[in-house]
């Protein structure tokens, strides 16, 4: 026990300090990471946050509801829409209980405060909105479809100056229905970024799945911490483009506390926040400029020489936040408005000339003929633990020290009781 007190006071002694300032200490000081953030380093965020932090720049989180009023997340959320038809405010989480919690994880990620050990995302200085949607079964009777609530979840976060969209969620088929056409154009046609998950194995995803497959969105798979590929984390297809950390990953936990997540809704929001940093260090860089920054710069993936300009496992390969950052693409880059206008003019056609009537496009649940309708699911494997610590107002010092022991055991790999499996 005095082993692990010493520990313990080191690590508060740490926080403590870096939230302070000499007086010789440039207002702009770079962040620090949490502990935990492993992927922090190993990518080069730290090296990006003596640049940019992400400020001035709105990222939408289209998911089960991020809750502002977390301390992970105080002030953090600027604006908020429920979509679910639950009649909430988009800042209450809704949805079964195996995904009520998956929006407020994802927005760790991106822009996390770094308070009381809990993580600082990607792009700390990020500000939020939060369009909250129905993630599985079980939803409010006059609801509108789960892929409706998208598509309107998406109209309003451009809407209101979302530069960056992250999707941590998908319908096991890649297809759309054709509302989606103009809703995915007209956030292209509003400068935003949309970035989405691929898809995760472990929940039988054995192809890309939708919105990942809308020509212009970036989709993302996950690695491990030595940058192999997650097989349980990714699924293959011309749809995925980048590879970003889906391992071991903290978050905070709608409840309070904390927790430690995986899978591929955990590496989209990381590339969201890199986007965000460019937005915000390039503001002058169209959303298409972003999108070839990151790409082009990607690294190559353990296994995959990635000989062809894409690989249809881990795409253009694992994103490298610097290199992205120093990328000065031109303004002849590829257009996503115009790869949508493109795939709509040859399919929407050839869908008309073969099939009588209206289509019916598996998984939509706006056509009564779908033969199933699959609801999205966040891909996060069922990975945030049961584990958390409940925010208090007595015994503080025992919450933290919650924390801290259950972040210390788990770098080290002692303890993986809070995981769920």
């Amino acid at each position: 026990m005095p082993k692990l007190r010493q520990v313990l006071g080191s690590l508060a002694i740490l926080v403590l300090g870096g939230s302070l300032l000499s007086p010789g200490a440039p207002v702009h000081a770079a962040p620090k990471a949490s502990p935990g953030q492993w992927f922090i380093e190993s990518y080069g965020i730290d090296k990006a946050w003596e640049r940019t932090t992400g400020k001035g720049v709105k990222v939408a989180i289209i998911d089960s509801g991020v809750k502002g009023d977390h301390e992970n997340l105080t002030g953090k959320v600027v604006g908020a829409k429920d979509f679910s038809g639950s009649k909430t405010d988009g800042q209450t989480p809704v949805g079964p209980k195996d995904t009520v919690r998956h929006g407020t994880a994802v927005a760790g990620v991106i822009a996390g405060n770094g308070s009381n050990l809990g993580p600082r995302g990607v792009a700390p200085d990020a500000e939020l909105l939060s369009a909250s949607m129905w993630l599985g079964s079980g939803g409010p009777a006059d609801a509108p479809s789960s892929r409706q609530q998208a598509a309107d979840a998406i109209k309003w976060s451009v809407d209101n100056g979302a530069k960056v969209i992250n999707m941590s969620l998908g319908w096991a088929d890649p297809a759309w229905p054709e509302y989606w056409d103009e809703a995915f154009s007209y956030a292209y046609e509003k400068d935003a970024v949309i970035i989405a998950c691929v898809g995760n194995a472990s929940q039988g995803a054995t192809r890309a799945w939708s919105p990942a497959t809308v020509p212009g969105v970036v989709g993302v798979g996950g690695l491990k911490k030595d940058d192999s590929i997650d097989s349980e984390s990714t699924a293959p297809g011309i749809a995925v483009d980048l590879m970003g950390p889906a391992q071991k990953i903290p978050v905070p936990y709608y409840e309070g506390g904390y927790a430690e997540a995986e899978g591929c809704s955990f590496a989209a929001p990381f590339v969201s926040g890199v986007a965000a940093l460019i937005r915000s260090e390039h503001p002058e860089y169209s959303a298409d400029q972003v999108v070839a920054a990151v790409t082009s710069t990607a690294k190559p993936v353990k296994g995959h020489d990635q000989e062809k300009p894409v690989d249809p496992i881990v795409g253009h390969g694992r994103i490298d936040p610097v290199a992205a950052l120093d990328a000065k693409p031109g303004k002849d880059v590829k257009s996503a408005k115009k790869e949508l206008a493109e795939w709509v003019r040859m399919h929407r056609r050839a869908q008309e000339s073969s099939k009588p009537g209206k289509d019916v496009i598996e998984g939509d649940a706006d056509n009564p003929g779908t033969t199933s309708a699959h609801q999205p699911t966040p891909h996060d494997r069922n990975q945030l633990p049961w584990f958390y610590v409940p925010l208090l107002s007595v015994g503080g010092a025992l919450i933290l020290s919650g924390v801290v022991v259950w972040l210390v055991q788990s770098r080290r790999g002692k303890n993986d009781s809070g995981k769920m499996r």
